[in-house]
């Protein structure tokens, strides 16, 4: 018989999904930080320069990684300096030039 033991369980559930978190903010960075940024080159900075957070997030697989971050791009994202939650998508398209970004800091300076 298998025993499970449910502290393991929960530290491992919980530590999954502070690293996913994390990985979402740093995705959300990268949207900020390159406006006009599109999907595949987001996913390709996030890859290149927050990579141990997509294995961390994701695992070594490259095909699987990348699948996920297809996934990610659909998927909300809770900006909390803003109060404002989209899909990584609706962020890219908010943040699609440099005075859209400017903007944003801007209306979210006063919340910080």
């Amino acid at each position: 018989m298998v025993q499970v033991d449910f502290d393991d369980i929960m530290r491992e559930f919980c530590t999954n999904d502070e690293t996913l978190e994390e990985l979402k903010a740093a995705a959300f960075e990268v949207l900020r930080l390159n406006p006009g940024c599109e999907q595949s080159d987001w996913a390709r900075i996030l890859v290149e320069q927050y990579g141990t957070e997509v294995v961390d997030a994701y695992g070594k697989d490259p095909a699987e990684a990348y699948a996920s971050l297809e996934d990610l791009w659909e998927s909300p994202y809770l900006d909390e300096v803003s109060g404002l939650e989209y899909d990584f998508k609706t962020w890219a398209e908010a943040f699609s030039t440099d005075a859209a970004v400017q903007m944003y800091y801007d209306l979210t300076e006063k919340n910080e």
